[in-house]
């Protein structure tokens, strides 16, 4: 890793990076307060980054940015429980203040956990009176009920997002009370489970691979002492920076952002229409300089064989790979028809398989042709209807394909995972199975017609039908991917074999 394992070392690190966001955040506040892009809660996250850090070296700033906070009329895309939060978290900022900015507007109340577990942390860091307390106690039992499963957050019920879970945990872990901390540590060591020692906290669900998740792992990773795994985490961030010249929206495509970024500038992938990078700097300036102020627990091993099998999320590893899946969900973007592979350990780990399916919510880079299911002579691409855990070893997914229904099993040994497609063989003309998306970083060299290599890292993508490689719309969260696909037929089983070397 990048620095030696040392409490001081992260520390530097972490104030580091909050330094060098802040002194960004600087250059693109604009005279009247606003940043360059628009933004959601960027000014208010800046205020308490730049006030944490130092406040009369930052006064200025923090003063255009809290009159241009004071100019902004609350609407229906008002996130005032992120705005509350943050203002929250300044020292020595007064309650007429915070008034002034908040101008009594109402929550925003959906029915996302992070939401709501950010009105209870407003509730308890504002008053402690006894009816103050009562209704922390009620909205505790409300999400309890509503929003955790065992050790994972859910998104949004019946949904997992492994950023939104970070960042729950991270949320509960800055409360004073037991069970809280109970929650939030328990969500911790699942998160420890998902990243092991390659650092890719959040390859799961909504808003994958998005700095927003992995600030909020790192935190609690530190501070319950899975210090690998933190170390591991903070390295991707890092690297991310490094490569991007700034903390990019989405560390699995580093990049600056464009000046027209969206959905037709392909400049931007892992598009979120409604993400704002300005809001992502400042929370990751944030949460990096909170962790600065940690004071770590004893270190913990972080867990190097822990599969995490249940009705919504599962998780294998070996000597070779981690792969992940997600289950169930109420969109695309919250299910996983291809498992999400990393292959090789350590900070030489790659992506092999990355997330797909985006966000589709808005207009977005995210097409039918993106989702790594099968589909018809004419471009018409399977349906997700369901996947199932058969074992601590095997997923199986059901697709319906013009109006008929398809099976995906797919097993994972030691050595190999095997994606074996099935469809009805009443359809025609015979449909393209597979379709499954590799990140267009990875080299494949074709071997034979039924054959691809990745010479780097000793693994053969084998076929017992010919396969074709293209990049008509291939698109996922790490950016541009090549598709591979088993044309007209209706069944078809892909190898994918790591031999000899292993990568890390």
């Amino acid at each position: 890793m990048s620095l030696p394992l040392t409490h001081a070392g992260m520390t530097d690190r972490c104030l580091r990076l909050a330094k060098i966001i802040a002194d960004e955040l600087v250059r693109r506040q604009k005279p009247d307060g606003d940043f360059v892009l628009p933004d959601f809660y960027g000014k208010a996250f800046a205020c308490a980054l730049w006030s944490g850090l130092d406040r009369d070296q930052y006064h200025r700033q923090i003063a255009r940015a809290q009159t241009a906070l004071q100019r902004e009329i609350p609407d229906k895309t008002y996130h005032r429980e992120f705005i509350e939060y943050a203002l929250l978290s300044m020292p020595g900022m007064s309650a007429s203040a915070r008034r002034a900015i908040l101008k009594n507007a109402r929550n925003q109340n959906p029915d996302v956990a992070n939401w709501q577990i950010l009105q209870l942390r407003n509730r308890q860091a504002k008053t402690s009176g006894a009816f103050s307390r009562l209704s922390a106690s009620l909205h505790r039992c409300f999400i309890r009920m509503r929003y955790w499963r065992s050790d994972l957050f859910l998104d949004r019920p019946g949904c997992f997002s492994a950023q939104y879970h970070a960042f729950c945990a991270a949320l509960l872990s800055q409360s004073a009370n037991r069970t809280d901390q109970a929650l939030a540590r328990k969500a911790t060591h699942l998160i420890a489970s998902i990243c092991q020692n390659h650092g890719y906290a959040n390859l799961a669900g909504r808003g994958a691979g998005q700095s927003f998740g992995a600030v909020c792992a790192f935190y609690v990773l530190l501070k319950y002492g899975f210090h690998d795994a933190a170390d591991a985490v903070l390295y991707r961030i890092e690297d991310a920076m490094l490569n991007a010249a700034t903390l990019p929206l989405n560390l699995l495509a580093p990049c600056p952002v464009p000046e027209n970024p969206g959905p037709s500038n392909r400049l931007t992938p892992g598009w979120y229409g409604y993400n704002r990078h300005d809001d992502y700097l400042a929370f990751g300036g944030y949460w990096l300089l909170q962790a600065a102020g940690l004071s770590p627990e004893t270190p913990q091993s972080t867990p190097t064989d822990h599969p995490h099998q249940t009705r919504m999320l599962f998780t294998t590893t070996s000597a070779h790979y981690d792969a992940q899946m997600l289950l169930s969900g109420a969109r695309i973007f919250d299910v996983t028809p291809s498992p999400v592979i990393v292959s090789g350990k350590g900070s030489g780990a790659m992506i092999l398989f990355p997330p797909t399916g985006g966000e589709q919510d808005q207009p977005s880079l995210y097409v039918p042709a993106t989702i790594p299911l099968p589909a018809t002579r004419d471009g018409t691409v399977a349906r997700f209807i369901s996947a199932t855990c058969q074992s601590d070893r095997r997923v199986v997914v059901t697709f319906q394909l013009a109006g008929t229904t398809g099976q995906r099993i797919i097993d994972f040994d030691d050595t190999e995972i095997r994606i074996a497609d099935s469809c009805d063989e009443r359809l025609s003309p015979k449909p393209d199975l597979l379709r499954v998306l590799a990140t267009a970083d990875v080299k494949l060299n074709r071997v034979s017609d039924t054959e691809l290599s990745i010479a780097q890292t000793g693994i053969r993508l084998m076929c017992d039908h010919p396969i074709v490689l293209d990049d008509k719309d291939a698109i996922t969260v790490a950016g541009p991917a090549q598709r591979i696909t088993a044309p007209k037929t209706y069944n078809a089983t892909l190898i994918i074999r790591w031999e000899n070397r292993q990568n890390g």
